[in-house]
């Protein structure tokens, strides 16, 4: 053995056994999507995120009708979720999927006894990020299905949005209720950059959610996740209402709170977000090993 290691041969062992941890990763990723998506809860979940939007997009669109021009297709997304309050209800559907983490069903004792504790709390994480992405797409996507009657495509902004964006008096928004003052945004992007700085930001908070409510589970047990991730959610609205965005990280999900007259600075929410993720997933495997939930797993 003392030859093999520091040869080729020592490096492909190793990348061999790097593969199999990898798929047997990905393998209880895909295990747990199938499994939850069949449970009513997560359904629920999906469905919320779909159909809460559907207050402000009416509005949204009754405004666009109301000014006989057409707007662009992918401008619904980023002017809903810039909406005050609006990231608030968003996020509710989302707490309902994730609300039973760290996800223990049938098969999580099998999965302990097959590989470590640590590839296993790799495999939540990733599930995580995987719904947090299908659920951005729940929301998004009806909004673009039903901007499709009175819409166009491309990169440019819509006269309706650019006279939205300068509704300062809040004539128009208090007519149809809905707003989006963001100039400075529109000036730094095009409708197709926006939504994907939207769509990001959005992810990462859904995200950021996801693993502070996952991780505080795993280490504190019971109910406290979702207490303290509801908590801090909400707590984003109340700085946020009080003009300090720096601790609000609910703001953080909107992008356009990021744009000045200096330009987008789009690298100061996503920083914050995954760094902020990032060191709760990286104290979650740290303490990984003392957790001790079998007898949850044979429930």
């Amino acid at each position: 053995m003392g030859f093999i290691y520091g040869t080729p041969i020592a490096g492909y062992i190793r990348t061999e056994e790097s593969m199999k941890k990898l798929r047997s990763v990905l393998h209880m990723t895909r295990s747990l999507l199938l499994y939850e998506w069949n449970d009513k809860r997560v359904i629920m979940g999906f469905l919320a995120g779909m159909t809460v939007p559907v207050f402000w997009l009416k509005n949204f669109l009754d405004y666009a009708a109301g000014t006989g021009e057409p707007v662009n297709i992918l401008e619904a997304f980023p002017v809903v979720e810039h909406e005050y309050k609006s990231v608030m209800f968003l996020v509710l559907g989302w707490f309902l999927i994730v609300s039973d983490a760290p996800f223990i069903n049938g098969n999580t004792y099998y999965s302990l006894y097959r590989t470590r504790k640590r590839s296993w709390n790799l495999a939540m994480v990733l599930y995580i990020l995987a719904q947090a992405a299908f659920y951005t797409a729940a929301v998004a996507v009806p909004m673009i299905l039903a901007s499709l009657p009175c819409g166009f495509a491309g990169k440019m902004w819509s006269n309706p949005v650019y006279m939205l964006s300068r509704d300062y008096d809040m004539r128009k928004g208090g007519e149809y209720g809905i707003s989006f003052l963001r100039q400075n945004m529109m000036r730094e992007m095009n409708v197709p950059q926006a939504f994907a700085a939207t769509a990001l930001c959005f992810f990462l908070y859904l995200v950021l959610m996801g693993i502070i409510l996952y991780t505080c589970n795993l280490l504190l047990g019971g109910i406290w996740g979702i207490v303290i991730s509801f908590i801090v959610h909400i707590s984003g609205y109340g700085l946020a209402f009080s003009g300090d965005i720096r601790f609000a990280l609910m703001e953080y999900a909107r992008p356009g709170n990021f744009a000045d007259s200096g330009g987008m600075h789009l690298a100061q929410p996503v920083a914050v977000m995954a760094g902020l993720a990032a060191v709760l997933v990286v104290v979650g495997d740290r303490f990984m090993d003392k957790v001790d939930f079998k007898g949850d797993a044979q429930e």
